[in-house]
């Protein structure tokens, strides 16, 4: 949110306008509010897009009073950002990565420090775009430098835009306007042209985003031509202010954003600079001392508000258990106080003083900055605070720690507890996901094909052979055949061979494009045991209505309400997957599917700790997750059994008596390494209803 102020009246300076720092408060505050309540302001997140016209205009101006003067240089203009930008967001950058260092595990310290990395060098919009990462996702939320994202799309059109005005300016007045015309529209139809639910480019990519600060230099281009001259400003001003709130009431996180939709805040914005600092709008709301005031510590406020919200879900996720002082409203009052005091306190102080040091030291500070976010991200687990904790754990390997049940099998939730759950186990429960160790991956020109994602386990007994397909519920029950392969290496009994073919956010179900890849192979080399396991919740959780021709799974990561999809849809996939099953039967194949696991946020290690303490630890009613997923789950055991085959129920080893406790009762450690992915030491110690499918191929 980086925008030029006047206040300095430098050679470079424009006459002052309130207005505009009024209008940056109206774009700020709806962005605050959404991130702290985002019921209360749907489409508050458009403000950024308000700020996108307001740096693209005063830009543009500016860059035009220059050249038209033959006073500019890139030397002091961009002198005059790192000014303007660096001093309150190196303070900002210090903080977050203290923060970070002292209450992030190892993968969201990792990923913290890259976007600051990148947000240093201004290319976090890159860095999130590389990730494929969507705005609204949850994932990406839980970054406290996600913010960054619109200081890189601002800096790297500055980098290109000195030249075009220049060219403007070089130009006759109908070739300029044709010209500036021709950019803002080939910049709108890319971005609408790229806008895509499941890809974030339309929104990151930043010629996707140049049009809006374009437009913004088109007012600035018309105001030089023709001063503040406009007919009929005040109904003008009313239409822009229609426009704003428009976008801040009835765009919300399901809208395909940026796209035509972004049309509502770019030309409400510019419809109230047009106005003129005199229209109805601009003189009793945006010229308001209060207003003016919050728009001149915005830029401050932008930077702050974000990571203190984002820290705060991070120490305490179950709200119930949030102090007042970590309440968003308490946040957006410390917010309001450190804009303040950044502002004032460092950011005016550094502009005013005109030593020709300053802008080497703030450079060079900016260079350090981001050194050190490249070296946090390399070593997160030197620098985390948490991980050094958690590596105090000890790990759980020992099989005497197995708790069987009444028949002798491995359960994890038969009581009585023996140990406590602790800081340091519930924290060890982060990343632990080592899901290939002991197999190997698929050499080129394998029969099984080349998929990267590929990997087997005692190769080369084609004859005796296991095939599992699936998404990472697949992935993540590797250990315990690699357990059991284990057992019988040392007893010398026979093992098969088991390959998987398993990719994670990709079920096996006819709506995935390798699907029918993986059918062929299973049909070609006819195994012994056919295994399927996925997160079938994730994918088959329809809000729409209707049936389609080619029915969507749902994305991955409930990044989106899957309104697309239908129970017809749904219905409709798992008869192919019946049918499918049922063809596999036909050859001779033992065919195995796994049902629903119990799973959710009371599983999160992060929901059972509040404020570094444990707090929230519940087990799970097994009859009550099955009826709260109970029409799903009919259809697909459903499916299942129309095929006659084999369903995989893990709740057999995972619960008992329909209690499913979310820590072990041997060892007090978490059971999923996150909300749905069973740890290593779990599946390999306690998922013996897998036992079976090795079975299959013997008997």
């Amino acid at each position: 949110m980086a925008t030029e102020s006047t206040a300095l009246l430098a050679p470079h300076a424009l006459a002052y306008r309130p207005d505009i720092d009024g209008l940056r408060c109206v774009a700020v505050l709806p962005v605050v509010l959404y991130h702290a309540y985002p019921t209360l302001v749907p489409g508050g997140f458009t403000g950024v897009d308000v700020f996108f016209v307001i740096s693209g205009f005063l830009i543009s101006s500016i860059l035009f009073k220059d050249l038209s003067r033959g006073a500019f240089s890139y030397q002091n203009f961009y002198a005059r950002r790192i000014r303007r930008i660096f001093p309150s967001l190196l303070v900002v950058l210090a903080v977050v990565l203290g923060l970070g260092v002292a209450w992030y595990l190892t993968p969201a310290l990792r990923d913290m420090a890259e976007t600051l990395y990148a947000g240093a060098i201004f290319g976090a919009n890159i860095q999130v775009l590389s990730r494929n990462q969507g705005y609204f996702d949850a994932s990406t939320k839980e970054n406290p430098l996600l913010h960054l994202w619109s200081l890189g799309v601002e800096e790297q059109f500055y980098m290109v835009w000195p030249c075009v005005t220049a060219a403007i300016l070089a130009l006759p007045y109908t070739s300029a306007l044709t010209l500036q015309i021709v950019l803002v529209a080939s910049s709108f139809l890319l971005n609408v042209a790229l806008l895509h639910a499941e890809h974030p480019w339309s929104f990151y990519f930043p010629f996707c985003r140049f049009w809006q600060m374009a437009t913004g230099g088109l007012v600035a281009f018309r105001q030089r031509q023709q001063g503040h001259k406009t007919r009929y400003p005040g109904a003008l001003s009313v239409l822009g202010a229609g426009l704003l709130l428009a976008g801040y009431a009835f765009l919300d996180e399901t809208s395909l954003f940026p796209g035509v939709d972004a049309l509502l805040p770019t030309l409400g914005a510019a419809c109230l600079v047009v106005a003129g600092p005199s229209a109805l709008v601009n003189t009793y709301v945006l010229n308001q001392a209060p207003v003016v005031f919050v728009g001149k510590i915005s830029y401050a406020l932008y930077l702050w508000h974000w990571p203190l919200l984002v820290f705060a879900k991070a120490r305490y996720t179950v709200d119930v258990y949030r102090p007042f002082y970590m309440q968003p409203y308490f946040l957006l009052l410390l917010a309001f106080g450190l804009s303040v005091g950044t502002t004032y306190g460092v950011e005016n102080v550094v502009r005013k003083h005109r030593s020709p040091r300053t802008v080497p030291l703030l450079a060079l500070s900016m260079a350090l900055m981001a050194i050190l976010g490249l070296v946090v991200s390399l070593y997160p687990g030197f620098f985390s605070g948490p991980a050094r904790l958690a590596a105090t754990a000890p790990v759980a390997t020992a099989t005497s720690f197995i708790v069987l049940d009444d028949e002798g099998q491995p359960n994890i939730s038969r009581m009585p507890r023996r140990e406590p759950p602790t800081v340091a186990k519930l924290l060890a429960a982060d990343g632990d996901w080592a899901p290939n160790d002991g197999y190997a991956p698929l050499p080129r020109g394998s029969q099984f094909g080349e998929y990267e994602y590929a990997w087997v386990l005692n190769p080369g007994d084609d004859d005796n052979l296991v095939m599992v397909l699936g998404d990472s519920h697949a992935e993540m029950l590797r250990p315990r055949f690699k357990f059991l392969y284990d057992l019988a290496r040392r007893a010398g009994d026979p093992f098969p061979t088991i390959v998987f073919l398993a990719q994670g956010a990709h079920p096996p179900l006819p709506c995935v494009r390798d699907h029918a890849g993986h059918v062929e192979i299973v049909r070609r080399m006819q195994p012994k045991a056919l295994l399927y396991s996925s997160d079938w919740s994730q994918f088959l959780r329809p809000s729409g209505d209707g049936l389609h021709d080619a029915p969507r799974c749902c994305a991955a990561g409930y990044r989106d309400d899957c309104a697309y999809q239908s129970w017809g849809d749904v219905a409709t996939l798992l008869k192919a997957f019946q049918d499918e099953m049922t063809r596999f039967q036909d050859l001779g194949i033992n065919v195995f599917a796994s049902s629903l696991n119990p799973e959710g946020p009371r599983f999160h290690y992060r929901n059972m700790l509040a404020g570094g303490d444990i707090r929230a630890i519940a087990p799970v009613r097994l009859s009550a997750y099955r009826q709260e997923n109970a029409r799903l789950l009919s259809l697909l055991e459903g499916a299942i059994r129309g095929a006659n085959a084999t369903i995989i129920d893990y709740a057999q080893n995972q619960c008992y008596n329909d209690v499913c406790e979310v820590v072990s009762t041997a060892r007090g450690e978490p059971i999923l390494k996150d909300d749905h992915h069973y740890r290593p030491y779990y599946a390999k110690y306690y998922l013996s209803v897998l036992d079976q499918v090795v079975d299959a191929v013997y008997n």
